[in-house]
């Protein structure tokens, strides 16, 4: 698992485009071609593509001449399949900027889930998801349960890159022993949709 101590990474690793084009990226291909795969254009991907190649998260393998147009291909590092944490530190320093880029993702999910409970409907159309549970369970429960759900997640097909921050807190004895109730709030939602409104 890799350590990441360094904000500029940490943010790249919770923006929705830079993920994706590291996903796509698993094999040589071009900002065309991942433009394809993304249904956007090509210009919006430029800068994202020159961010992740300066942090060392894509490397450019192969130039190919056609004509008068040259063609770069992209492959994400060794380092950027690799599963993230963040460093202790790192949080410390930059809590303002993590609950910030947090807050990005949450968002669009949050408004998405609003306007599909303002239309009232007992299906959605989107694919958006809340659920809750206020559970009472002692502090090992609790902790049997955060990896439970990671492994949830990471066993998803295809999700070996995916960033988690595992690390659980140190708990004491008499916190391990001890019923509290715990608040699980879970939100999913489709990126797409969330673009698409």
């Amino acid at each position: 698992m890799k350590k990441i101590d360094d904000i500029e990474i940490a943010k790249m690793m919770l923006d929705v485009r830079k993920r994706n084009i590291l996903d796509i990226a698993k094999e040589p291909v071009t900002v065309s071609q991942i433009a394809e795969e993304l249904n956007e254009k090509q210009s919006r991907l430029y800068y994202h593509v020159k961010k992740l190649e300066e942090a060392g998260m894509l490397e450019l393998v192969e130039t190919r001449q056609h004509g008068n147009l040259i063609e770069k291909y992209y492959k994400r590092s060794e380092i950027a399949g690799q599963r993230f944490e963040f460093t202790e530190a790192l949080l410390k320093e930059h809590h303002g900027t993590m609950m910030e880029e947090i807050m990005n993702l949450l968002q669009p999910g949050l408004k998405l889930l609003e306007s599909e409970l303002i239309k009232g409907q007992p299906g959605f159309d989107k694919q958006v998801n809340l659920m809750i549970s206020l559970p009472t369970l002692t502090g090992k429960e609790w902790e049997t349960s955060q990896g439970r759900m990671f492994r949830s997640i990471r066993e998803q097909p295809d999700q070996q890159e995916t960033f988690e921050d595992s690390s659980l807190p140190n708990l004491s004895e008499e916190q391990l022993n001890k019923k509290s109730k715990y608040a699980y709030i879970m939100l999913s939602y489709r990126v797409d949709d969330a673009n698409d409104d």
